[in-house]
């Protein structure tokens, strides 16, 4: 079997430039052969560079197709307004080929797929009608593709992989970052918009603080709400209990996620599967989160995770305390969040697509 696989560009940032390769990686370890293109994915360039991005790159994977015989091809995508035009116009010019097209998505919109706006309706269904399969994250997208009006022979489920033997403990990283031993250390990591709840995870350590217990916080990440989020920790007299790291690559979390005792993340974007759940899961972390989409279909409570409402606080700084105040929780969730990752290494997502290329393939 051969597929063709259109890649995120390596200076791209997000989750399917760290989580792609190793499963690329294994699909050629399984005995498939691949072979990369670039895909226009997650970019911030103008819009004229990017129209011309997207043309050139349809046209590399035409090339490509009329070059070679393939069986699949295997497009990284999301669901929104730029990247079904994107898609569409490529799905346009590879259909002579014949070789079926599947879409996995890493996220989709959940307006854009409610939309009521005759034009975006229709080229939905042109997206529908000339891909052979779209990989979904969870079972909440799948409700809203086929409310959508996609046929329910044309969805899978959409996984991403992470490779376990990539989190190790180390023993000097809390004096590293001048951290007091046995203080528990919490992470939180995301782009700084509001719907990911940085603000909340910051008043919740307010109150942790206000109930005399002992943590540090690490937040990853930046963007447009950084200033305010500083404000908050000098308003809340957090300095001393709270870093901001700005952003770091997929791979520099690693040692966070590695060494983090707690991991907050009470989002209330439209997530399809967040990579740093993911991660959570492989390093072995405790969760607590909202039941957000594909989080809602994978975690169980309180087995690896304790839930939290969204835009609640008070509540998060509950959850977290439960934690901090029960270590044997924490190890138990840690354990269990270890065994639930060797679903999502590598070799095991391979496996999953290789029965999905084969189902699709005319071979």
């Amino acid at each position: 079997m051969r597929v063709l696989v259109g890649m995120p560009s390596k200076d791209s940032r997000g989750g399917p430039i760290y989580c792609e390769p190793p499963f690329v990686a294994a699909l050629r370890a399984a005995g498939i052969e691949v072979d990369e293109e670039t895909y226009v994915y997650g970019s911030d360039v103008p819009f004229i560079r990017r129209v011309l991005r997207v043309v050139e790159a349809a046209r590399r994977l035409r090339r490509r197709l009329l070059g070679a015989r393939y069986d699949v091809v295997h497009l990284n995508t999301s669901f929104d307004e730029k990247c079904v035009l994107r898609d569409l116009f490529t799905l346009a010019l590879l259909r002579s080929s014949g070789v079926p097209v599947h879409l996995k998505m890493h996220g989709s919109a959940a307006a854009f797929l409610k939309t009521k706006k005759t034009f975006w309706r229709y080229l939905q269904k042109r997206i529908f009608a000339m891909a052979a399969d779209i990989g979904v994250l969870s079972s909440e997208e799948l409700e809203m593709f086929l409310a959508a009006g996609c046929p329910l022979q044309k969805l899978s489920h959409a996984v991403y992989s992470v490779a376990g033997e990539a989190f190790t403990k180390d023993a000097h990283f809390a004096a590293h970052h001048n951290i007091r031993t046995n203080t528990p250390i919490l992470l939180f990591s995301a782009r700084f918009i509001p719907a990911k709840g940085l603000l909340d995870v910051i008043d919740a350590c307010g109150e942790l603080k206000r109930s005399g217990r002992d943590f540090f916080l690490f937040c990853l990440g930046d963007g447009l709400q950084r200033a305010e989020a500083e404000e908050k920790v000098a308003e809340l007299q957090l300095s001393e209990q709270v870093l901001f790291t700005g952003y770091i690559t997929e791979t520099e979390t690693t040692a966070f996620h590695s060494n983090c005792d707690i991991f907050v993340f009470p989002t209330f974007h439209d997530e399809g599967f967040p990579l740093v759940l993911l991660k959570s899961l492989a390093a072995g972390s405790p969760v607590v989160t909202t039941r957000i989409r594909a989080a809602a279909d994978i975690f169980t409570e309180p087995e690896n995770c304790l839930w939290v409402e969204p835009r609640s606080p008070h509540q998060l700084a509950e959850k977290i305390s439960q934690l901090i105040d029960d270590p044997a929780s924490r190890k138990a969730m840690s354990e269990n969040n270890r065994r639930l990752a060797e679903k999502f290494t590598p070799l095991a997502v391979a496996e999953q697509y290789i029965r999905l290329y084969r189902s699709l393939s005319p071979m």
